[in-house]
């Protein structure tokens, strides 16, 4: 392609409505935008749901909670119990709370990327802090199918 792919873009498309039509063009652009869209260098849109959400997990400490704002903000909160925690949290802000803790479907370090992708950057996690690493990731996936649920996807 030369410097000026939009004029050839248009020319392809031109010739694609002549020997395929409107229906076949408007596909293929329709696939070629959705792998943009999912391609890994692609820009993500951080995941700022409706309502504040705190994803919860089981760990080592007790229960891990990963709140996330409206504005897209991310705390990391641990108490001994389920009612602790969201009583530590309620102290701020009212979340709704999404309990499923699913397990992770790879590395931690992919489970993370697919985090990424989904919109939402999952915080530091330290050795020592009460809780494992598949803890924090499980708590943050909860918090991505929260969203999803109440987007209605």
């Amino acid at each position: 392609m030369t410097d000026d792919w939009r004029a050839e873009l248009a020319d392809a498309v031109a010739r694609g409505l002549e020997i395929e039509g409107l229906d076949v063009v408007r596909s293929a652009l329709a696939a070629e935008a959705e792998a943009l869209r999912v391609h890994p260098d692609a820009p993500v849109e951080p995941l700022r749901p409706d309502v504040p959400l705190l994803g919860v997990s089981p760990c080592e400490a007790g229960y891990l909670g990963v709140l996330l704002q409206t504005d897209g903000r991310l705390s990391v909160h641990v108490a001994r119990s389920r009612s602790l925690l969201i009583n530590q949290v309620g102290e701020t802000v009212q979340p709704h709370v999404v309990t499923e803790a699913p397990g992770g479907s790879g590395t931690t370090g992919e489970d993370r990327e697919s985090l990424r992708r989904s919109g939402l950057t999952v915080p530091g996690w330290y050795s020592g802090a009460g809780f494992a690493e598949s803890e924090l990731i499980d708590a943050c996936t909860a918090l991505v199918l929260g969203v999803r649920r109440r987007a209605g996807d």
